[in-house]
């Protein structure tokens, strides 16, 4: 009876054992390789005979000054695309005595197939303010103006 109690406790010892072992024991199956890296994307280049260059339809624009010192200004110029292959591509900011112009301009891919849907925009351009002197200035965005005042020196020490 000893016997056969030490056999079953030495054959579930066993057991318990082998399910330890191959547990830990690792995989012969060899890993799965993985795929090769991906090339990296190249920006799409597109030539004059796929995209047409336009000034964007700036519809209003808004000034806000900054409670700031040095003072910021920054233009929002908003506006509705012809279509979804209608993008904004430059904004340019130049100064001629007190107005500030800004021009937006588009890109539109010509070889892709368009909804005539239009498609709002809204841009948030700082302006370049810093060591303008006290005094009122025009904002231009494409054909839309506005003004703003500098009640002080924008220049800093």
């Amino acid at each position: 009876m000893l016997f056969l109690t030490l056999t079953r406790f030495s054959f579930i010892n066993f057991i318990l054992l082998s399910f330890l072992v191959v547990s830990c024991s690792s995989s012969n199956k060899p890993a799965t390789p993985l795929p090769p890296p991906l090339p990296p994307t190249q920006p799409v280049k597109l030539t004059k005979k796929s995209v047409n260059l336009n000034e964007a339809p700036v519809e209003h624009i808004r000034i806000m000054s900054l409670e700031s010192f040095p003072i910021q200004v920054n233009v929002i110029a908003r506006g509705n695309l012809p279509d979804n292959c209608t993008m904004i591509d430059q904004i340019t900011e130049t100064q001629n005595d007190n107005t500030l112009i800004v021009n937006i301009t588009t890109i539109r891919q010509t070889n892709k197939v368009c909804s005539k849907t239009p498609k709002p925009f809204e841009e948030i351009i700082p302006l370049n303010v810093i060591g303008l002197s006290a005094g009122i200035y025009t904002v231009k965005v494409n054909k839309i103006t506005d003004s703003f005042e500098l009640s002080m020196d924008n220049i800093i020490n």
